[in-house]
Protein backbone atom coordinates (compact mmCIF):
# COMPACT_ATOMS: atom_id res chain seq x y z
CA UNK A 1 0.00 0.00 0.00
CA UNK A 2 2.66 2.79 0.85
CA UNK A 3 4.59 1.60 -2.20
CA UNK A 4 0.96 2.66 -4.67
CA UNK A 5 0.81 5.72 -2.12
CA UNK A 6 4.35 7.09 -2.80
CA UNK A 7 3.78 5.83 -6.54
CA UNK A 8 0.33 8.08 -7.12
CA UNK A 9 2.60 11.21 -5.52
CA UNK A 10 5.62 10.78 -7.88
CA UNK A 11 2.90 10.83 -10.77
CA UNK A 12 1.47 14.16 -9.80
CA UNK A 13 4.91 15.98 -8.05
CA UNK A 14 6.09 17.52 -11.38
CA UNK A 15 2.24 18.52 -12.22
CA UNK A 16 -0.29 21.69 -11.30
CA UNK A 17 -1.87 19.37 -9.21
CA UNK A 18 -0.05 19.73 -6.23
CA UNK A 19 -0.56 24.00 -7.05
CA UNK A 20 -4.30 23.72 -7.40
CA UNK A 21 -4.85 22.23 -3.82
CA UNK A 22 -2.93 25.08 -2.18
CA UNK A 23 -4.13 28.62 -4.27
CA UNK A 24 -7.60 27.57 -4.98
CA UNK A 25 -8.41 27.69 -0.94
CA UNK A 26 -5.78 30.63 -0.10
CA UNK A 27 -7.48 32.12 -2.68
CA UNK A 28 -11.78 31.22 -1.59
CA UNK A 29 -11.01 32.28 1.81
CA UNK A 30 -9.30 35.38 1.22
CA UNK A 31 -11.76 36.50 -1.20
CA UNK A 32 -14.40 35.32 1.14
CA UNK A 33 -13.25 37.26 3.73
CA UNK A 34 -12.62 40.58 2.00
CA UNK A 35 -16.50 39.97 0.77
CA UNK A 36 -17.65 39.68 4.57
CA UNK A 37 -16.01 43.33 5.57
CA UNK A 38 -17.04 44.89 2.31
CA UNK A 39 -19.96 43.94 0.99
CA UNK A 40 -23.72 43.24 2.87
CA UNK A 41 -22.07 40.30 4.38
CA UNK A 42 -20.69 42.86 7.13
CA UNK A 43 -24.40 42.94 8.28
CA UNK A 44 -24.74 39.79 9.00
CA UNK A 45 -24.15 37.79 12.43
CA UNK A 46 -21.27 35.47 12.89
CA UNK A 47 -23.42 32.26 12.68
CA UNK A 48 -24.79 33.60 9.38
CA UNK A 49 -21.44 34.68 7.60
CA UNK A 50 -19.75 30.71 8.81
CA UNK A 51 -22.76 29.33 7.58
CA UNK A 52 -22.53 31.01 4.33
CA UNK A 53 -19.24 30.74 4.27
CA UNK A 54 -19.39 26.60 4.18
CA UNK A 55 -22.42 26.80 2.04
CA UNK A 56 -20.51 28.25 -0.81
CA UNK A 57 -17.60 26.03 -0.23
CA UNK A 58 -19.36 22.88 -0.20
CA UNK A 59 -21.04 24.04 -3.57
CA UNK A 60 -17.74 24.33 -5.38
CA UNK A 61 -15.92 21.18 -3.95
CA UNK A 62 -18.44 18.83 -6.99
CA UNK A 63 -17.09 20.97 -9.21
CA UNK A 64 -13.35 20.98 -8.35
CA UNK A 65 -13.76 17.69 -7.32
CA UNK A 66 -14.67 16.41 -10.58
CA UNK A 67 -11.98 18.50 -12.44
CA UNK A 68 -8.84 17.51 -10.64
CA UNK A 69 -10.40 13.66 -10.81
CA UNK A 70 -11.14 13.92 -14.48
CA UNK A 71 -7.43 15.14 -15.35
CA UNK A 72 -6.01 12.15 -13.14
CA UNK A 73 -7.49 10.26 -15.10
CA UNK A 74 -7.10 12.02 -18.36
CA UNK A 75 -2.97 11.50 -17.32
CA UNK A 76 -3.52 7.93 -16.55
CA UNK A 77 -5.32 7.46 -19.99
CA UNK A 78 -2.42 8.95 -21.83
CA UNK A 79 0.22 7.13 -20.02
CA UNK A 80 -0.29 4.26 -21.50
CA UNK A 81 -4.54 3.86 -21.42
CA UNK A 82 -4.24 3.06 -17.18
CA UNK A 83 -1.51 0.17 -17.94
CA UNK A 84 0.39 2.11 -15.34
CA UNK A 85 -2.02 2.16 -12.89
CA UNK A 86 -2.86 -1.14 -12.88
CA UNK A 87 0.50 -2.49 -13.11
CA UNK A 88 1.49 -0.38 -9.69
CA UNK A 89 1.13 -3.38 -7.54
CA UNK A 90 -0.08 -7.20 -7.94
CA UNK A 91 -3.12 -5.85 -5.98
CA UNK A 92 -5.40 -4.52 -7.89
CA UNK A 93 -7.56 -3.31 -4.65
CA UNK A 94 -4.11 -2.05 -3.34
CA UNK A 95 -3.64 0.45 -6.29
CA UNK A 96 -6.87 1.40 -6.46
CA UNK A 97 -7.24 2.42 -2.57
CA UNK A 98 -3.46 3.85 -3.30
CA UNK A 99 -5.06 6.59 -6.12
CA UNK A 100 -8.29 7.43 -3.58
CA UNK A 101 -5.88 7.97 -0.68
CA UNK A 102 -3.99 10.43 -2.80
CA UNK A 103 -6.22 12.81 -4.19
CA UNK A 104 -8.11 12.46 -0.78
CA UNK A 105 -4.59 13.77 0.99
CA UNK A 106 -4.78 16.67 -1.83
CA UNK A 107 -8.45 17.26 -0.64
CA UNK A 108 -7.59 17.56 2.76
CA UNK A 109 -4.84 19.66 2.62
CA UNK A 110 -7.06 21.88 0.75
CA UNK A 111 -9.69 21.58 2.87
CA UNK A 112 -7.10 22.03 6.30
CA UNK A 113 -5.85 25.70 4.78
CA UNK A 114 -9.39 26.97 3.40
CA UNK A 115 -10.45 26.37 7.33
CA UNK A 116 -7.20 27.68 9.03
CA UNK A 117 -7.03 30.59 7.04
CA UNK A 118 -10.33 31.78 7.39
CA UNK A 119 -10.24 31.17 10.95
CA UNK A 120 -7.17 33.16 11.96
CA UNK A 121 -8.56 36.23 9.58
CA UNK A 122 -12.06 35.96 11.58
CA UNK A 123 -11.44 34.67 15.26
CA UNK A 124 -14.55 32.89 14.57
CA UNK A 125 -15.64 29.96 16.66
CA UNK A 126 -12.85 27.87 18.60
CA UNK A 127 -10.71 25.20 17.30
CA UNK A 128 -12.56 21.97 18.00
CA UNK A 129 -16.19 23.59 16.05
CA UNK A 130 -13.62 24.28 13.01
CA UNK A 131 -12.10 20.36 13.57
CA UNK A 132 -15.92 19.17 13.76
CA UNK A 133 -16.45 21.28 10.65
CA UNK A 134 -13.88 20.06 8.29
CA UNK A 135 -14.16 16.32 9.28
CA UNK A 136 -17.79 16.70 8.67
CA UNK A 137 -16.53 17.83 5.45
CA UNK A 138 -13.72 15.50 4.75
CA UNK A 139 -16.90 12.92 4.99
CA UNK A 140 -19.28 14.12 2.80
CA UNK A 141 -16.23 14.03 0.24
CA UNK A 142 -15.43 10.18 0.06
CA UNK A 143 -18.72 9.18 -1.92
CA UNK A 144 -17.83 12.00 -4.14
CA UNK A 145 -14.47 10.86 -5.12
CA UNK A 146 -15.50 7.42 -5.94
CA UNK A 147 -18.17 8.31 -7.50
CA UNK A 148 -16.35 10.32 -9.79
CA UNK A 149 -13.46 8.56 -10.27
CA UNK A 150 -15.67 5.58 -11.77
CA UNK A 151 -17.75 8.29 -14.08
CA UNK A 152 -14.35 9.40 -15.36
CA UNK A 153 -13.35 6.17 -16.06
CA UNK A 154 -16.19 4.61 -17.50
CA UNK A 155 -17.93 7.05 -19.14
CA UNK A 156 -15.42 9.92 -19.84
CA UNK A 157 -13.98 12.81 -17.96
CA UNK A 158 -16.11 15.35 -20.05
CA UNK A 159 -19.31 13.29 -18.22
CA UNK A 160 -17.57 13.45 -14.60
CA UNK A 161 -17.34 17.29 -15.23
CA UNK A 162 -20.70 17.65 -16.43
CA UNK A 163 -21.89 15.66 -12.98
CA UNK A 164 -20.16 18.52 -11.14
CA UNK A 165 -21.64 21.40 -12.24
CA UNK A 166 -24.92 19.33 -11.67
CA UNK A 167 -24.00 18.68 -8.40
CA UNK A 168 -23.27 22.21 -7.38
CA UNK A 169 -26.69 23.29 -8.57
CA UNK A 170 -28.38 20.37 -6.65
CA UNK A 171 -25.99 21.04 -3.40
CA UNK A 172 -26.80 24.94 -3.16
CA UNK A 173 -30.70 24.11 -3.51
CA UNK A 174 -30.68 21.69 -0.81
CA UNK A 175 -30.20 24.23 1.50
CA UNK A 176 -33.83 25.19 0.56
CA UNK A 177 -37.32 23.22 2.44
CA UNK A 178 -37.21 21.52 -1.35
CA UNK A 179 -35.17 18.57 -0.27
CA UNK A 180 -35.69 18.39 3.25
CA UNK A 181 -36.73 15.35 3.22
CA UNK A 182 -34.54 13.47 0.88
CA UNK A 183 -31.06 15.09 1.39
CA UNK A 184 -29.39 12.51 3.34
CA UNK A 185 -29.69 10.22 0.69
CA UNK A 186 -27.75 12.89 -2.59
CA UNK A 187 -24.11 12.59 -1.46
CA UNK A 188 -23.10 15.84 -3.15
CA UNK A 189 -25.54 17.59 -0.96
CA UNK A 190 -23.52 16.75 2.58
CA UNK A 191 -20.57 18.78 1.98
CA UNK A 192 -22.89 22.09 2.44
CA UNK A 193 -25.44 20.93 4.40
CA UNK A 194 -23.57 19.17 7.12
CA UNK A 195 -21.07 22.44 8.53
CA UNK A 196 -24.35 24.31 8.21
CA UNK A 197 -26.69 22.20 10.08
CA UNK A 198 -23.84 21.70 12.96
CA UNK A 199 -23.46 25.82 12.68
CA UNK A 200 -27.20 25.86 13.48
CA UNK A 201 -27.48 23.92 16.76
CA UNK A 202 -26.40 27.27 18.42
CA UNK A 203 -28.73 29.22 16.76
CA UNK A 204 -31.33 26.87 16.81
CA UNK A 205 -34.33 27.31 19.85
CA UNK A 206 -35.11 23.28 19.86
CA UNK A 207 -31.56 21.83 18.87
CA UNK A 208 -33.18 18.24 18.86
CA UNK A 209 -34.42 18.62 15.66
CA UNK A 210 -30.92 18.89 14.18
CA UNK A 211 -30.00 16.35 16.19
CA UNK A 212 -32.28 14.05 14.64
CA UNK A 213 -31.05 15.38 11.28
CA UNK A 214 -27.61 14.50 11.95
CA UNK A 215 -28.63 10.80 13.36
CA UNK A 216 -30.79 9.98 10.32
CA UNK A 217 -27.88 11.15 8.26
CA UNK A 218 -25.14 8.88 9.90
CA UNK A 219 -26.99 5.68 9.07
CA UNK A 220 -27.88 6.74 5.76
CA UNK A 221 -24.40 8.19 4.72
CA UNK A 222 -22.76 5.03 6.59
CA UNK A 223 -24.76 2.87 4.03
CA UNK A 224 -24.21 4.50 1.28
CA UNK A 225 -20.40 5.16 1.45
CA UNK A 226 -20.22 1.59 2.87
CA UNK A 227 -22.13 0.37 -0.36
CA UNK A 228 -20.20 3.27 -2.62
CA UNK A 229 -17.06 1.46 -1.30
CA UNK A 230 -17.13 -2.09 -1.80
CA UNK A 231 -18.84 -1.95 -5.14
CA UNK A 232 -16.14 0.17 -6.44
CA UNK A 233 -13.57 -2.37 -5.39
CA UNK A 234 -15.24 -4.78 -6.70
CA UNK A 235 -15.64 -3.36 -10.20
CA UNK A 236 -12.34 -1.95 -10.09
CA UNK A 237 -10.66 -5.60 -9.72
CA UNK A 238 -12.86 -6.59 -12.50
CA UNK A 239 -12.12 -3.99 -14.78
CA UNK A 240 -10.96 -4.85 -18.07
CA UNK A 241 -8.75 -1.21 -18.26
CA UNK A 242 -10.73 0.69 -21.00
CA UNK A 243 -12.83 3.43 -20.95
CA UNK A 244 -15.94 4.38 -22.51
CA UNK A 245 -13.82 7.21 -24.06
CA UNK A 246 -11.37 5.05 -26.15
Amino acid sequence: MINSIKSELYKIKHTWLPWVHIVLPIAYSLLFYVASKTTGLKNFGEGDILETYFVLLGGVIPIICSFIISKVVDMEASAGRFQVLLSTTKSRTKAYLGKLIVLELGFVISLALAIIIFAILTGYQNILDWIIEGGLIFMSSLSLYVIHFWVSIVLSSGASIGLGFLETMITLLSMTILVDRIWYFIPCTWVSRLPAMYIMVDKASDPSYVYREFRLWSFVASFIILILFISSIIWFNRWDGKSASE
